[in-house]
């Protein structure tokens, strides 16, 4: 006898194949709505512990530089080691990151391009610092051109640990460069990402180029670093490739790298803008996953997509760059470096880069002087100008991308 091959009802008189599909389609939506609360409702943690000493102490006589350029200058103020009567107390805002973002050269290790960025969430504005890569600095873990620090420090401590794997060197030695920033400038620091110029190349070729207008003309050739810019004026769609032409430019402008900083801030501005034109908060998550694998960072991957999905609401006038106030000054050597001016890049820090609830004072920030050579009179007299003084020669104004966008920041040529 035949098997009856008819189809037989569920008892309940409904179709496994249609409740097959329920389930299906709400799994789908449930995760979607989880997703959506996902992003809506989580905030990444960030760390509230200060990162620098808040000791204040009172120091034995009043500090003035009166040095001359033979090189002697007065000594820098010891702590006594009494703390004043009035130390204050910080209390970190949890709704504003700062981060320390570093881009190196293919063939060394140097960071040509250096910026914190600082990120209000609850006011929906960024903030960019770019860093002179040849600022001078002295610490007990560095002593040079601030371009120089990671380097250094990644050979220090390969040499007391030779067994460890490239990731952990190059993660340990941000962490350094990171405490040192974050001890002298006073400020947190939550977290880094660092590229090179084939991560940045790839990044960009990844988010389809960057379409801006290339202000000048721009040629140079360095057989020795492989370096071959040929860029036209106008505006133009740059991949990978050209981008690196753009950002790394500077023999033509008057003021060389200051030139070159104030070139990657209209590139940011691009960039930005068409972040915020063409990207949807849906594409979020897998734009950041494949951006992720060409940036060594310690931030995690969840925090990243919540950043950049905020980030997508953030006005571009409500986006602010500024470069670090200073002069460039020669050594008694003939080397060149770029001196910060304290007054001005402690105003900085307190208005753009500040976490905490009360201003950075001026007994607590840089205490070190680890950002001038107090010996030697010509760094010290920039150092502690005013920052209107005709020494401090590099003073822009801080532009914003809606500002930059418009036409508003021209770099002179030579």
């Amino acid at each position: 006898m035949k098997k009856d091959m008819k189809r037989h009802p569920n008892k309940g008189g409904f179709p496994a194949w249609k409740i097959v599909l329920i389930v299906i389609t709400v799994a789908i939506f449930a995760a979607i709505a989880c997703g959506a609360t996902f992003l809506k409702v989580y905030r990444p943690s960030v760390d509230t512990d200060v990162p620098f000493n808040v000791d204040t102490v009172v120091p034995d006589a009043t500090f003035s530089p009166t040095g001359d350029d033979t090189g002697e200058g007065d000594a820098p103020p010891a702590d006594t080691g009494k703390p004043s009567e009035s130390a204050p107390t910080f209390v970190r805002d949890t709704e504003v990151v700062n981060f320390l973002v570093m881009g190196r050269d293919k063939d060394s290790w140097n960071t040509d391009v250096m910026m914190i960025v600082n990120f209000d969430m609850r006011e929906g504005r960024l903030s960019i610092l770019q860093i002179p890569r040849d600022t001078y600095v002295k610490t007990d873990t560095f002593h040079g051109r601030l371009n120089a620090a990671l380097a250094s420090i990644r050979s220090g401590i390969r040499s007391e640990n030779p067994k460890m794997s490239s990731a952990d060197l190059l993660q340990n030695s941000m962490t350094e460069v990171m405490k040192m920033l974050e001890q002298t400038l006073c400020i947190q620091l939550d977290g880094y990402a660092h590229v090179d110029l084939a991560g940045f190349k790839a990044i960009i070729d990844v988010i389809g180029g960057v379409y801006m207008n290339v202000p000048y003309a721009m040629d140079y050739e360095d057989p020795e670093q492989g370096l071959y810019i040929h860029l036209e004026p106008g505006w133009q769609l740059l991949d990978g490739k050209k981008s690196e032409m753009f950002v790394r430019f500077r023999s033509g402008y008057v003021q060389a790298d200051i030139g070159r900083i104030d070139a990657q801030k209209i590139f940011m501005t691009a960039l930005f803008k068409q972040m915020k034109n063409n990207l949807t908060i849906s594409k979020v998550p897998a734009l950041a996953e494949k951006v992720f694998k060409y940036v060594t960072t310690d931030v995690p991957l969840a925090d990243i997509i919540i950043y950049a999905k905020e980030l997508l609401g953030v006005d571009m006038e409500k986006v602010s760059m500024m470069t670090l106030y200073g002069t460039a000054q020669q050594t008694r050597s003939g080397a060149w470096y770029y001196i910060m001016n304290r007054a001005s890049a402690l105003s900085m820090i307190n208005e753009y880069f500040n976490v905490y609830n009360t201003d950075i004072t001026d007994e607590l920030f840089d205490r070190t002087r680890a950002f001038t050579d107090e010996s030697y009179a010509p760094f010290s007299k920039i150092y502690n100008a005013s920052p209107d003084d005709a020494l401090v020669q590099v003073k822009p104004d801080v532009e914003t991308a809606g500002g930059i966008d418009n036409g508003g920041l021209t770099i002179p040529l030579n």
